[in-house]
């Protein structure tokens, strides 16, 4: 109640119900990271994210790469992929069995 009390009275339960949904997703789905920034409501009620930025837990994979879909994996921030991880991606993705 007090994350929304400067929201109008008429907007508060439909963004409060978009913002448990959206924790909900962050959590069943193991994001590590989500911002939504900005975030905002249409004359009728409709939430719309304008811009979003999310990072998943990979160590989560085993859990929900299902649900998660094709994600390919970018190397850490700020270095290209070893040859070696090229190699291991790319036979990764050509068998069950997880080779990470």
């Amino acid at each position: 109640e007090k994350l929304l009390s400067k929201v109008p009275s008429g907007k508060q339960a439909n963004l409060a119900s978009f913002i448990l949904s959206l924790y909900r997703f962050y959590k069943d789905l193991h994001f590590a990271y989500l911002e939504i920034n900005p975030l905002v409501m249409l004359e009728d009620n409709t939430v719309v994210p304008l811009d979003m930025a999310a990072k998943l837990d990979e160590t989560a994979g085993f859990l929900c790469a299902q649900r998660w879909g094709e994600v390919d994996w970018p190397p850490p921030f700020g270095r290209a992929a070893y040859p070696e991880e090229a190699l291991i991606r790319d036979m990764d993705g050509k068998t069950g069995a997880s080779l990470k």
